[in-house]
């Protein structure tokens, strides 16, 4: 049997279609949340990784039943035998010298039935070439010529031998043992696939909403510039006409140097994001590094329903890394059952039935051997086992241990998925709030700065309320595009800890 696994990913027709007609399917310049996730499911390599590592569990599934693969064996030998004169106390005449030469050829097959039998059916046909000199015996030597009797006869036999478990190695013996382990841990693989296309998923949006967040961040501190080149414009006029003294221009040319600084940061970490967003959408960076990629997504807020205890059913339900916490249960169940199995005696039953044959002829021989004329059987009842059992004893304790311990770290997956919903249920509700009070925050900087400046106009300020008035603008912006970006990366951290990322994402996962 050989287990295939399939993968069947599914974006919405859209998605698909914008990956597989744009004009460079592979290295697009303008990206959605869906084709970058699109772009990861198809060359990221930890995803490629992961899925030879399942086709490996397949084929070693496969590999685990050519236990019951029958072995054809087909030999062929000749014996020769030259023995000296010898006597027998027990009868009158001495044995007569001669040669014996035996040609044998047949084949065997042998193998395993996954019931605890053994079986062997075998055939063979021969002939043998005896040489015997009478010589030493003148009376019987003139029967023959020169004294030497040359005989040549054929013989064949032919039989199955079975040999079946019954009590130890009977409902489960080693080769059992692989095979149900095998298939334990392909469904293993299969999770941990899962699971590495949820976490693909999840790095795919954290970065895509770093990379967005990087950019708000350099417009944010482009504004500022702008804000500052205007103010600083502003600022040197109104000292040339004596206005303002000359330390306002100093400090607003301080202000603008230090926001050609900020920006410049900006800038630096919104490459930093753009190449690691590049390096989870494909396999040969060095392809993308020049592309510079335009995130067609904004960052919006919208609304999402929490409930602790739903999030908490639909892990049980959908997680991987649970589902593959109780597959090692079940794996260790079936050592255990096996390590149980060692501990009864061997009791077996054999047999054997075949027939003989022995004719001139070696054909004639061999029709005789499957006439079954003359039968040859046996059966019978085997008993065997070590007087201790200490290996058999200890091994079965340990099983039973490392059965437990299975079970006590599903227990401790399962709490530590709880409290990761718990938090980011929590984080979820507190970065929405922060969505709405650093929008809110945003609005009121920029209607304290536009009349703060008209005041300044007025000469009812001064330009150091207004800088820091700017100050408080640009930090207000950042943090508002701090928040949205916050806001949806915790979206997306608890649809991954209640494993419900790929179904939010429309995807869907067939193992075959």
């Amino acid at each position: 049997m050989r287990a295939r696994i399939l993968v069947v990913l599914a974006l919405c027709a859209a998605v698909i279609a914008a990956a597989q007609t744009g004009t460079s399917p592979t290295k697009p310049s303008s990206l959605s949340l869906q084709q970058c996730i699109q772009l990861a499911l198809a060359h990221n390599l930890d995803l490629q990784i992961e899925r030879l590592t399942a086709g490996i569990a397949g084929f070693s599934l496969g590999a685990a039943y050519g236990a019951y693969d029958p072995t054809l064996s087909f030999s062929a030998r000749r014996d020769y035998i030259n023995e000296p004169a010898d006597f027998d106390a027990r009868k009158f005449n001495d044995y007569f010298p001669a040669q014996l030469t035996t040609d044998t050829v047949g084949p065997s097959l042998t193998g395993l039935a996954p019931i605890g039998l053994s079986y062997n059916f075998n055939g063979r046909v021969g002939n043998q070439s005896a040489i015997t000199d009478f010589s030493s015996d003148p009376e019987d030597a003139s029967f023959y010529p020169g004294g030497i009797r040359r005989t040549n006869d054929s013989f064949a036999d032919v039989g199955v031998t079975l040999t079946q478990h019954l009590l130890k190695d009977f409902w489960i013996d080693q080769q059992r043992e692989v095979i149900r382990i095998r298939r334990k841990e392909l469904k293993m693989s299969e999770q941990s696939l899962r699971f590495e296309i949820m976490k693909i998923v999840l790095a795919v949006e954290v970065g895509y909403y770093d990379f967005l967040a990087a950019r708000e961040e350099v417009r944010v501190q482009e504004k500022a510039l702008e804000l500052r080149q205007q103010f600083v414009a502003e600022t040197h006029r109104r000292v040339e006409v004596g206005d303002l003294p000359p330390l306002d221009a100093e400090q607003a040319e301080t202000q603008l140097q230090n926001t050609l600084t900020a920006l410049t940061a900006a800038r630096e970490v919104y490459v930093a994001r753009q190449n690691a967003l590049k390096a989870l959408l494909t396999e040969d960076f060095r392809d993308w590094v020049d592309t510079d990629v335009l995130l067609t997504d904004a960052l919006l807020a919208l609304p999402a329903e929490l409930n602790r205890s739903v999030s908490f059913q639909k892990a049980l339900q959908d997680r991987p890394d649970l589902a593959e916490a109780r597959l090692a249960v079940e794996k260790s169940d079936v050592i255990l059952q096996f390590r149980r199995n060692q501990l009864y005696p061997n009791l077996d039953l054999v047999g054997h039935y075949g027939g003989l044959g022995s004719e001139q002829g070696s054909s004639a021989a061999l029709s005789e051997a499957f006439h079954f004329q003359y039968p040859v059987y046996f059966y019978g009842v085997v008993v065997s086992f070590p007087l201790t059992r200490t290996a058999e004893r200890n091994n079965y304790r340990a099983s039973q241990t490392a059965k437990q311990l299975a079970e006590l770290q599903v227990k401790k997956a399962e709490q530590a998925v709880f409290v990761d919903i718990a938090d980011w249920v929590n984080r979820v509700q507190s970065r929405f709030t922060q969505v709405s009070s650093t929008h809110k925050a945003r609005t009121y900087a920029e209607a304290a700065l536009a009349a703060e400046q008209k005041k300044l106009e007025n000469g009812l300020s001064t330009s150091f309320f207004v800088l820091q008035l700017q100050e408080t603008l640009i930090a207000a912006r950042t943090a508002e595009s701090l928040a949205l970006a916050d806001f949806n990366k915790a979206k997306a951290q608890l649809a991954f800890a209640e494993g419900s990322i790929l179904q939010k994402r429309n995807l869907q996962l067939e193992v075959k």
